[in-house]
């Protein structure tokens, strides 16, 4: 979860510094007393300012507010960039000759070309899924209802691309302002209203295109602006103080880098930071409380054992000083990996260098036959109660390792 908000936010946080970009000139920030910049901020303004509660309840009123304001920037002659200016007049010709033309890529198909393209390839994939994922998670998150299948949205955006691809396009992954507005509209999570958009939109490209070049870009500015203040997780401040402080740091660090490099990389630092820490915190729950009887020592054992509380795992046991016979109980410990079953035959391996017997009492009966498959002679004693051994895998069950080897 604190991935998902600090990948959110720093997606918003980036999304409004490309609006800002737009109303630079000349490196500088136009000019509130200009006719441009007037009538920009104005525009912007006007959008980011909601009507009434009513108003916004399911009805599209970003449409109303780009269509006023390409009205009034007509009627007044308001000296602002529109969208022809931005993306072209030539992008936005219309006509079917606006439509894709299916074919190949005019690329070699070689071994070269394929070391060219597979690392641009990969991180695309992977900032496409992961943007696509958490788009889907926030949206699940406004609406009420069945909850989207990642799946099938992974699958359906990859054969999406891969067509994309085949009629001269680019790739594209879920669209998180387009996917607000389209809740806030009251498109809700219907399959009709992402293909209504994309029908509508071809509609346009081809029969409105000069309609849709008069449109004021400071409008379209104001709209994103308004999703990015919706898609930011305010809330998320004000947990800051309340919320562990690794959950903090990896909110935080996935924003910066979101913003800074892209959503993948970010994403993948926040998940190593939080596995890292979960990691380290678990390590340190591991406890041990120890009992001395005549001519034997009880271990009980509290807490996971995996590879990260290893340390403190052998830092109970003293094989020197122990007496003959020791006893630990696995009752409250639970053996999560393939390196605890190692750390447990080694600790066994010194204990029988000392002439010493270890009893291991309720272990799963997965870890106690991985632990007698390390060795021909194993060097420990394993005293089994199947009315009271716990039951789980050692990652896996144990008919899934053959021979294995400590070195």
């Amino acid at each position: 979860h604190p991935v998902m908000l600090g990948f959110v936010n720093g997606l918003a946080v980036s999304m409004t510094l490309n609006q800002i970009a737009l109303f630079r000139e000349g490196g500088k920030f136009l000019s509130l007393f200009s006719g441009s910049g007037f009538s920009a901020y104005s525009l912007v303004v006007y959008r980011c300012c909601k009507v009434s509660p009513e108003a916004d309840n399911g009805n599209p009123t970003e449409l109303g507010a780009v269509l006023i304001a390409t009205v009034v920037s007509k009627l007044f002659k308001l000296p602002v960039k529109t969208l022809a200016d931005f993306a072209g007049k030539s992008a936005l010709s219309g006509g079917f000759s606006a439509l894709p033309k299916l074919g190949f890529p005019s690329v070699p198909f070689s071994f070269a070309t394929l070391k060219v393209v597979l690392p641009y390839a990969l991180a695309m994939a992977a900032v496409g899924g992961i943007k696509s994922l958490v788009t889907m998670e926030l949206i699940d998150g406004m609406v009420d209802g069945k909850r989207a299948d990642a799946k099938k949205e992974c699958v359906a955006q990859g054969a999406g691309n891969l067509l994309s691809g085949l009629t001269g396009g680019i790739g594209g992954s879920a669209l998180l302002g387009q996917s607000i507005i389209n809740v806030q509209s009251g498109g809700g999570v219907s399959r009709w209203s992402g293909m209504s958009m994309a029908l509508f939109l071809a509609l346009g490209i081809i029969g409105g295109a000069p309609l849709l070049g008069s449109i004021p870009v400071p409008a379209l500015a104001g709209v994103m602006l308004f999703i990015c203040q919706s898609a930011f997780s305010w809330s998320s401040l004000r947990l800051l103080n309340k919320v562990p402080k690794l959950d903090a740091f990896v909110i935080g660090l996935v924003s910066v880098l979101t913003v800074a490099t892209n959503g993948a990389q970010a994403v993948l630092a926040g998940t190593l930071a939080s596995a890292l820490g979960f990691a380290w915190k678990q390590s340190t729950t591991l406890m041990s409380s120890a009992v001395d009887e005549e001519k034997k020592k009880s271990y009980t054992l509290t807490g996971p054992l995996f590879f990260g509380s290893i340390p403190q795992f052998k830092s109970f046991f003293s094989p020197e000083n122990d007496p003959k016979v020791v006893e630990v109980d696995f009752a409250n410990c639970r053996v999560i990996d393939h390196s605890a079953i190692v750390a447990i035959h080694e600790l066994a391996e010194k204990y029988k260098n000392e002439d010493k017997l270890l009893i291991l009492r309720h272990l799963s009966n997965d870890g106690a036959m991985l632990l007698a498959r390390l060795a021909d002679v194993a060097p420990f004693n394993i005293q089994q109660d199947p009315s009271s051994d716990p039951i789980y895998g050692v990652p896996q069950p144990s008919a899934f390792y053959t021979n294995i080897k400590l070195s």
